[in-house]
């Protein structure tokens, strides 16, 4: 069959047989990339074949604003849920999503120029261009001082939410543990209702209880404190076991989530993983939970392995490139009109 091209590549699929097995593809990739430039990202099983994705020379950029209006056509045509565009899928060129009724939490991982906070402001918006302020709020948590997410600032999602972006271990601290108050009050109120989760007790009292979204970009650097590293997990491990139901979804972000920076039975809770670019096999490893992922030859700028609840086998994607000095503060504008806010904040 003719190749396929996406975005990154392009995927030959080779009869399989003994001498060519995925096995024998990956240990001859490095030989074959010195010897002939061409470099092999993946090479992945197939019923009789094997499938080969072969770098392209000139990558297409794609930029979020026409991934987004698909996304929302999609999301006002049918019942999408809770479900959060991720990317675009590689193989097919269909919308990658990420749905937290199945595997409510997520872990993103990738190196410095890898797009990771590329794909969290994407997921960001996401949620805010999809949902009211009423439907949904963000605590955004960035030690980064919010550089690279200043223009979300002015979200009325995060407006409701933490009040801004959280730069301040101390408050981050004290936001966390007041999202486990509201989940154990939240519990309350099921049992006075007799329903399992917040979704049946928006259907069975008629009252917008709002989904809680909390993103942690850069989760590392404030754990290697003593203050946050002694009082997060422990918060965190409680939100992760128990948040589901009540509606509050978790998304922590970190370059290398090794055992110093995310504690395992925190990581195993992150079950959602979407893994960008990572510095070599072990991280990859340890970021996937699978061995031979692959994650450390993707092609950073945005370049993704996903495994979700409803992707159980790794998908590879493409992040949408997203300008953030021009497209997010016309996009957040257009957010803000919506839901009945001047479309120009004070500074």
């Amino acid at each position: 069959m003719p190749p396929i091209l996406t975005p990154n590549s392009g995927i030959i699929k080779l009869q399989g047989s003994k001498d060519l097995t995925v096995q024998a593809v990956d240990s001859r990739a490095n030989e074959i990339y010195t010897s002939e430039g061409i470099k092999i990202i993946h090479a992945t099983p197939e019923s009789g074949r094997v499938s080969i994705a072969v770098e392209r020379p000139n990558r297409q950029i794609l930029h979020t604003e026409p991934v987004l209006l698909d996304y929302l056509r999609s999301f006002r045509q049918r019942d999408m849920g809770e479900k959060l565009l991720v990317g675009i899928r590689e193989e097919d060129g269909k919308a990658l999503l990420l749905d937290p009724l199945n595997q409510p939490h997520t872990l993103i991982a990738g190196i410095t120029g890898s797009g990771k906070s590329v794909l969290m402001q994407n997921l960001i918006l996401s949620i805010a261009a999809s949902r009211s302020p009423s439907e949904a709020h963000i605590y955004l948590i960035d030690p980064k001082f919010g550089v690279d997410y200043r223009p979300l600032d002015e979200l009325p999602h995060v407006e409701v939410g933490s009040g801004g972006i959280i730069d301040d271990p101390h408050a981050a601290i004290k936001v966390l543990e007041s999202l486990v108050d509201e989940m154990n009050r939240r519990y309350e109120l099921f049992k006075a209702t007799k329903v399992p989760n917040v979704h049946a007790y928006r259907r069975s009292t008629g009252l917008q209880l709002p989904i809680l979204w909390v993103v942690h970009d850069e989760f590392a650097d404030w754990m290697q404190t003593d203050d946050y590293g002694a009082a997060v997990p422990n918060i965190v491990g409680r939100l992760s076991v128990k948040a589901r139901a009540a509606g509050i979804f978790l998304l922590f972000a970190a370059q290398r989530p090794d055992k110093d920076v995310m504690p395992m039975q925190l990581r195993s809770q992150l079950g959602n993983r979407l893994i960008l670019k990572v510095d070599n096999a072990a991280t990859a490893e340890i970021s996937m939970g699978s061995k031979n992922s692959g994650a450390e030859r993707l092609l950073g700028r945005g370049h993704m392995l996903a495994k979700t609840g409803d992707t159980p086998e790794p998908v590879f994607a493409q992040v949408p490139f997203i300008d953030i000095e021009r497209t997010i503060p016309q996009l957040v504008r257009l957010i803000r009109v919506e839901h009945g806010r001047p479309a120009e904040v004070p500074r």
